[in-house]
């Protein structure tokens, strides 16, 4: 299935338009190279996490699991709760593991609210949200939405576990008791008692714990962003990176609310639109679109696609032997 979606994808027409070069592939490792870094910032959170209760080689497999987990659900949804199960696989107590999801969403969530203010100190306004072809102004609209849905919840995130759990899981519960979502009634209320322990599990946690983490996070996103800057280097000179690097800020804020896996068919619009503008020919657009998702996307997939048989067998086929 992941090798027809990725055919399906690939235009081979696309390709014949461009030359490649030394420069290029030399320029297409170091985008490879970023993604390799990221990687290895999230299994360094992991291992700290956990408190080095995983090995690394348990680290990077609950990594890949966890990006191929955000790969196949809609990126409103992402791998996060898939992660709770990938832990608790590895002997991590799901209280724990539960703690441990939310810490991690709320890394991410205060990295992209705390950057948006960083950046328009360096970047002006009008430059970072400017008509950009069919996208247009409905960019900022997007923006704006998806950056207020992260305040939210990094708001609740940070009240839930260091303040009020107790309040948060009350309002939860509240919410979901309206008609039209009392279907997901009892989802909810084993939500804020997931937020209950993990709180329980991260107070008074010091500076130790939470300053890898920090870092980790921060390498990254950065890391992830950079993959574009690479490629776009691989083809033509970049006038300003800082600018391409804030842009796919904003465009990683705006593909939270995607319904589709992988922010699929949204993330490649916005791509074409918001960041073409600063390709010089057109006829490289849509290659670099392409081994922009073959690097962020359908490599997780592919590996996905490897080890997620193996791992299910060796953590359900114990149990199952037990039994």
């Amino acid at each position: 299935v992941i090798a027809y979606m990725f055919v399906k994808e690939f235009n081979f027409d696309d390709l014949g338009q461009i030359s490649f070069t030394t420069h290029t592939f030399l320029w297409i490792g170091v985008a490879l190279r970023f993604m390799l870094v990221r990687d290895i910032g999230f299994t360094i959170r992991y291992r700290y996490l956990t408190e080095k209760r995983l090995s690394w080689k348990q680290c990077i497999k609950v990594t890949l699991l966890a990006e191929f987990g955000t790969a196949i659900t809609p990126s409103s949804v992402g791998g996060s709760s898939m992660a709770v199960l990938f832990l608790s696989k590895e002997n991590i107590p799901v209280g724990r593991s539960t703690a441990m999801v939310f810490v991690t969403l709320l890394l991410d969530e205060m990295f992209f609210v705390v950057t948006f203010p960083i950046l328009l100190l360096f970047i002006p306004f009008d430059e970072l949200f400017s008509e950009a072809g069919v996208v247009g102004t409905s960019v900022l609209t997007l923006f704006i939405i998806a950056y207020i849905i992260k305040a939210l919840l990094c708001t609740i995130l940070i009240i839930g576990l260091f303040f009020k759990p107790q309040v948060i899981r009350w309002m939860i519960i509240k919410v979901f008791r309206l008609p039209f979502l009392r279907r997901w009634h009892r989802g909810a209320v084993k939500a804020g008692d997931d937020l209950i322990i993990s709180s329980r599990e991260i107070r008074g946690k010091g500076f130790k714990f939470w300053y890898p983490l920090i870092i980790a996070t921060i390498l990254s996103w950065c890391s992830r962003y950079l993959v574009v800057n690479a490629l776009f280097m691989a083809f033509f000179p970049v006038d300003n990176n800082l600018l391409v690097f804030a842009r796919q800020f904003v465009m990683w804020v705006m593909m939270v609310i995607s319904p589709t896996p992988g922010a699929s068919g949204i993330s490649e619009v916005v791509f074409q639109n918001y960041l073409g503008e600063f390709i010089p020919y057109v006829g490289v657009v849509p290659v670099i679109a392409l081994l922009w998702r073959v690097l962020t996307y359908y490599n997780y997939l592919f590996v996905g696609a490897l080890i997620v048989p193996r791992w299910v067998k060796g953590a359900f086929g114990k149990k199952n032997k037990k039994k």
